[in-house]
């Protein structure tokens, strides 16, 4: 009868565990969404991602534009616009301004056709390193799954992220550490050009 209840105990105990692991992921990924979107809950734009803009009333004025790699779009009568980082409501808001000195009342709605601004990196000993193109936010050992896995050769306790431009400290992660269910924090979300190194 002892073994009944030890089994159950442990079969509880990685119940907890995965639970407290997804609760983890979850919470950190939320709050990924959260810091990407501002504070109006749009996505962040940056470079690659297309913009279809439609003037009410003005055909003529309605295009597509792509984001540059300098983070700029060109829009007839207004030239070049600054939207890297902006939401697509604060770009509306930008264009609505710089149009109201051409066109009276200008009513400009703006919407996301595409997305290709948001990458992650995977290098090292993976067994598919690359550039990732994602639809939203996701963590080191997602982002490790995406490159399927690390190679036999992988130093798994020495793996880290260099945040995008180099913008702050390497953040480390040990994946031995992470499997045992321990200091599953380090398992964070990654941002828009983040990469992932292992070594």
């Amino acid at each position: 009868m002892w073994w009944i209840v030890k089994v159950m105990a442990s079969g509880f105990m990685v119940f907890v565990t995965v639970s407290g692991i997804t609760g983890v992921r979850e919470s950190q990924a939320a709050e990924a969404v959260s810091h990407e979107s501002g504070k109006n809950g749009s996505f962040r734009l940056g470079a690659g991602d297309v913009l279809n803009v439609f003037v009410w009333k003005n055909k003529e004025m309605s295009a597509i534009v792509t984001v540059r790699p300098d983070g700029m779009i060109t829009y007839p009568l207004v030239g070049e616009i600054d939207v890297n980082g902006l939401t697509i409501n604060e770009v509306e808001e930008r264009l609505n301004k710089q149009l109201k000195r051409q066109i009276q009342d200008p009513q400009v709605t703006v919407l996301l056709q595409a997305t290709h601004s948001f990458r992650v990196y995977v290098l090292g000993e993976v067994l598919q390193p690359g550039v990732f193109e994602l639809k939203g936010p996701v963590t080191i050992v997602q982002a490790l799954a995406m490159a399927r896995g690390l190679t036999t050769f992988a130093s798994k306790s020495k793996i880290f992220v260099v945040p995008a431009g180099k913008s702050g400290p390497r953040v480390p992660f040990n994946y031995d550490r992470y499997v045992q269910g321990e200091d599953v924090e380090q398992n964070v979300v990654l941002r828009p050009g983040d990469t992932v190194i292992v070594p």
